[in-house]
């Protein structure tokens, strides 16, 4: 049986946050239905590379669910989704705040019909009472949140080089979904929780925030190089690049020794943790000194036999050929056609994983969801001629 057995979830999200939020209940054994606009579905899927019209992103995190096409704001559509929201124990959505207000499907409003689903809101900036409410991204966020200004090395703002914000507010709406769960297990009602990219972009700032406040110290750029340790970089080799982390005093008399150098340890300026981050450009030159001499394969092992953290510098490309890389790989359809997509993060060894590999198409499962429900075949030819479905 799998962890979420029995456990019925609507998905009315796009784009990012939502769907992989739900992808990873899914993935657990909950049962996601996909509520998607008719003919356009989730915006997620015109955006980016394609198979047989199918956008490879969409199709990475909406692996596993069914997909029902409704318009929401027509009177049929809102008897649909009220039938659906007496059966379902989660409900998630990622509008902007304000529209489920307009759509009439606010918490109030959910929790009368049905006093035990779990309702999960994800915005931007958090639920407000604002009569402009502001689309939000994931690059939008990390703009005003400092990120763009905390990474790469130049002056100018940095992207992160993915949506980080968003697959974070997704975990954390998961687990916000879980643990409402468990509640409801005690006391037979739902909850109702919310969280935000800027939450989660804070949640992600380790100490600044208290830095800030304390010591006027801003969370600027600082590049491959550890805020807090030294030597902690990224190193040239004779045929690549190397990431090496030795900035606590163990790991750096274990640097020193593969070095062949370790009288280092006892020089006042590499002596104690405070005195090599003062030094960090000196250790890092002595350090890049030896990586520029030898291969990364020859670092590699002179570095694992001396117990001092490391990894090759890869493409991305380089990293999906890996034996590492593979082992969390699956094969998901497409139609009739194979794709390779990570696999769920989280793995029960207990338990014989069954792994979801179908991708919907948009509206796909409309006759099975709607004949559940009771409704005729000649009201969903007549739906679907309306656009309703």
């Amino acid at each position: 049986m799998s962890l979420l057995n029995n456990i019925k979830i609507l998905d009315l999200t796009r784009f990012v946050a939502g769907p992989h939020c739900t992808l990873v209940l899914s993935d657990l054994g909950a049962e996601v239905l996909k509520i998607e606009k008719p003919i356009k579905g989730d915006d997620l899927r015109i955006i980016g590379p394609k198979l047989l019209d199918t956008s490879l992103w969409a199709a990475v995190l909406n692996r596993g669910k069914k997909s029902l096409s409704l318009d929401l704001k027509s009177k049929e559509g809102r008897r649909v989704i009220l039938k659906l929201i007496k059966e379902a124990d989660v409900i998630v959505e990622n509008f902007r705040p304000g529209v489920m207000e307009k759509l009439k499907l606010d918490w109030k409003t959910i929790k009368k019909i049905n006093n035990k689903i779990i309702m999960a809101r994800i915005s931007g900036y958090g639920q407000n009472n604002s009569p402009i409410s502001r689309q939000a991204f994931d690059a939008t966020i990390q703009a005003e949140t400092g990120f763009m200004q905390i990474s790469g090395k130049e002056k100018k703002p940095t992207m992160i080089g993915t949506v980080l914000l968003d697959y974070t507010t997704g975990l954390n709406t998961a687990i916000g979904i879980l643990a409402a769960l468990n509640k409801r297990n005690i006391t037979g009602k739902g909850e109702l929780i919310e969280t935000s990219l800027v939450s989660s972009a804070l949640s992600l700032s380790m100490g600044a925030v208290p830095d800030f406040f304390l010591n006027k110290k801003d969370f600027g750029k600082h590049g491959n190089s550890d805020r807090f340790s030294s030597p902690s970089n990224t190193y040239r080799a004779k045929d690549g690049f190397i990431h090496i982390m030795a900035g606590s005093d163990d790991r750096f008399l274990n640097l020193a020794i593969a070095m062949n150098k370790k009288a280092l340890v006892n020089n006042i300026l590499y002596k104690t943790p405070q005195a090599r981050l003062r030094n960090q450009n000196k250790i890092d030159k002595i350090v890049e000194t030896w990586t520029t001499k030898n291969s990364v394969q020859y670092l590699g092992k002179v570095l694992s036999n001396n117990s001092v953290p490391w990894g090759e510098v890869k493409t991305f490309s380089q990293f999906l050929k890996t034996k590492t890389a593979k082992k969390f790989l699956i094969d998901a359809n497409i139609k009739k056609r194979k794709i390779k997509v990570p696999e769920c993060a989280i793995t029960v060894p207990s338990k014989k994983n069954v792994i979801k590999k179908d991708i919907p198409l948009i509206g796909q499962n409309n006759n099975e969801v709607l004949k559940k429900l009771g409704y005729s075949l000649s009201e969903l030819i007549a739906y679907k001629k309306k656009n309703i479905i």
